[in-house]
């Protein structure tokens, strides 16, 4: 005999990802309020940034250079794109796409650092963005500050994003339902971004 939650019980799928939401929740603002102060995630993004590196060297030292940040903003990216293509799992792309978000937030850090060069760096090498600043010709103060304050608003709505787009999985199901009801009516595709299959 088959048993059924009450309407409105919270199973456990929709626990575990309200906790993971509360976490990301706790974090962003934690970043929002003090962005250089970094999160725990920093230390995963970090062999990304390395590995970037390595594998855009082959490609000439502009690439070689940049490769760090590339690297660690490829990898959020591509699991936003494979949670959705590939696996349909909208729940697990919102969360890739905050990660995506507290990566930018990591890189405008480093970025704003151009000048200053107070950050550690791993091997003591060059400062990727003081290299690239100064061949751009953008490493000035007001250029500097310009462009990492874009990258760490980017960086701040990403991560809302990812967080709102995860909220509506936490939603009790009839709501998600009638939201992805009136979706349907409005962007047919984007449905997909809503359905828990």
């Amino acid at each position: 005999m088959a048993t059924t939650a009450p309407q409105g019980a919270w199973p456990a799928k929709r626990i575990f990802r309200a906790l993971l939401l509360g976490g990301a929740g706790w974090l962003t603002l934690r970043l929002l309020a003090r962005p250089v102060d970094g999160c725990l995630l920093d230390l995963v993004n970090l062999p990304f940034h390395e590995a970037g590196h390595v594998f855009l060297a082959p490609f000439g030292h502009i690439l070689h250079v940049l490769g760090g940040t590339l690297g660690q903003l490829a990898v959020p990216g591509l699991l936003v794109w494979y949670f959705t293509a590939r696996r349909s799992d909208p729940f697990a792309s919102s969360l890739c796409l905050w990660w995506l978000g507290e990566n930018l937030i990591n890189v405008s850090t480093y970025m704003a650092d151009a000048r200053a060069l107070a950050l550690p760096l791993v091997g003591g090498g060059e400062h990727d963005w003081t290299e690239l600043f100064f061949r751009w010709r953008v490493l000035d103060e007001d250029s500097v500050v310009r462009i990492s304050s874009a990258t760490r608003g980017a960086g701040d709505a990403v991560m809302l994003l990812g967080l709102a787009w995860g909220a509506l999985f936490v939603l009790p199901r009839a709501m998600r339902s009638d939201l992805v009801l009136r979706l349907a009516a409005r962007a047919p595709r984007a449905v997909r971004l809503l359905s828990d299959g």
